[in-house]
């Protein structure tokens, strides 16, 4: 069936008390884990500090985090770097959680939250130094819109990060699009681009200098953790779909064999705009 942004506000707003429970209450990527991470709170801290660094994000900035979740990324991005954040998503639910954390913030006066599409924004144009979204931009119909208004909110020389999953190749077999389909469907994504297709979408959009990081490996521990908590879990999830809260989820068993398989990759893209 169609996916329409009702749908994935819907599924936000049923399933973030489960994030909280099962996941983690101030992210729900899946975290980069290295050598010296100790736990799911570092790995989760190890993309923020990625995504910061890799950005070069600084006090004279202004960011926007597109697709905001509860908001710990953006607050760890104004506590850390001192820069102005904004973040934005379509649920409400989050965004009550992340008007509350940016309340508790040392770093409150440089944060603020509200509730819209990333796609379509209320913003003028060239507001941006850095923009970025972790595990969100696979919610968009068309990547290529969000690029598009990516660019056009962004300063000239402005700095993009994407961090996501995206297809390893175009023409799936019987089982992997038996995966495929499980892995979108529960999580309510319209589709993954290809990692081809969308470094052709940011140049399309206005963005060059682009850069991709292959972070699959780094994900293993959580893709591993998520598979096995998703078994005890799972009661939970069915129970909701039984009462019509939300669709059928099996995406967090479904997502460990699309990794392990190849099928998709799982990583970030860096760019900058050019025009």
């Amino acid at each position: 069936m169609p996916i329409s942004n009702k749908d994935i506000e819907r599924y936000y707003d049923a399933y973030q008390p489960i994030y909280n429970l099962f996941w983690s209450k101030t992210g729900l990527h899946y975290g980069f884990w290295y050598d010296d991470t100790k736990n799911l709170a570092e790995a989760i801290s190890n993309t923020d500090k990625f995504v910061a660094d890799i950005l070069a994000v600084n006090p004279s900035d202004t960011v926007l985090d597109a697709g905001c979740g509860v908001g710990g990324t953006s607050i760890y991005i104004a506590e850390t770097t001192g820069a102005r954040v904004e973040g934005i998503t379509i649920s409400d639910v989050q965004l009550e959680i992340a008007r509350k954390k940016a309340l508790k913030s040392a770093a409150k006066g440089l944060l603020n939250f509200s509730k819209q599409d990333f796609t379509e924004t209320n913003f003028k144009e060239n507001i941006f130094s850095k923009i970025f979204g972790i595990e969100c931009i696979c919610h968009a119909h068309r990547k290529i819109d969000f690029l598009n208004e990516a660019c056009r909110i962004m300063k000239p020389g402005g700095r993009i990060a994407v961090v996501d999953a995206f297809l390893a190749k175009e023409d799936l077999d019987v089982q992997e699009k038996k995966i495929y389909t499980k892995f979108i469907e529960g999580w309510v994504v319209p589709d993954l681009s290809t990692q081809d297709e969308f470094s052709q979408y940011l140049e399309q959009a206005g963005f060059g200098s682009t850069v991709f990081y292959d972070m699959t490996k780094s994900i293993k521990k959580s893709s591993d953790k998520m598979y096995y908590e998703s078994l005890l879990s799972y009661p939970i999830i069915f129970l909701a779909f039984k009462l019509g809260i939300t669709r059928e989820n099996l995406s967090a068993i479904y997502q460990k064999a699309l990794f392990d398989r190849r099928i998709a990759v799982y990583g970030v893209f860096v760019a900058e705009k050019i025009r």
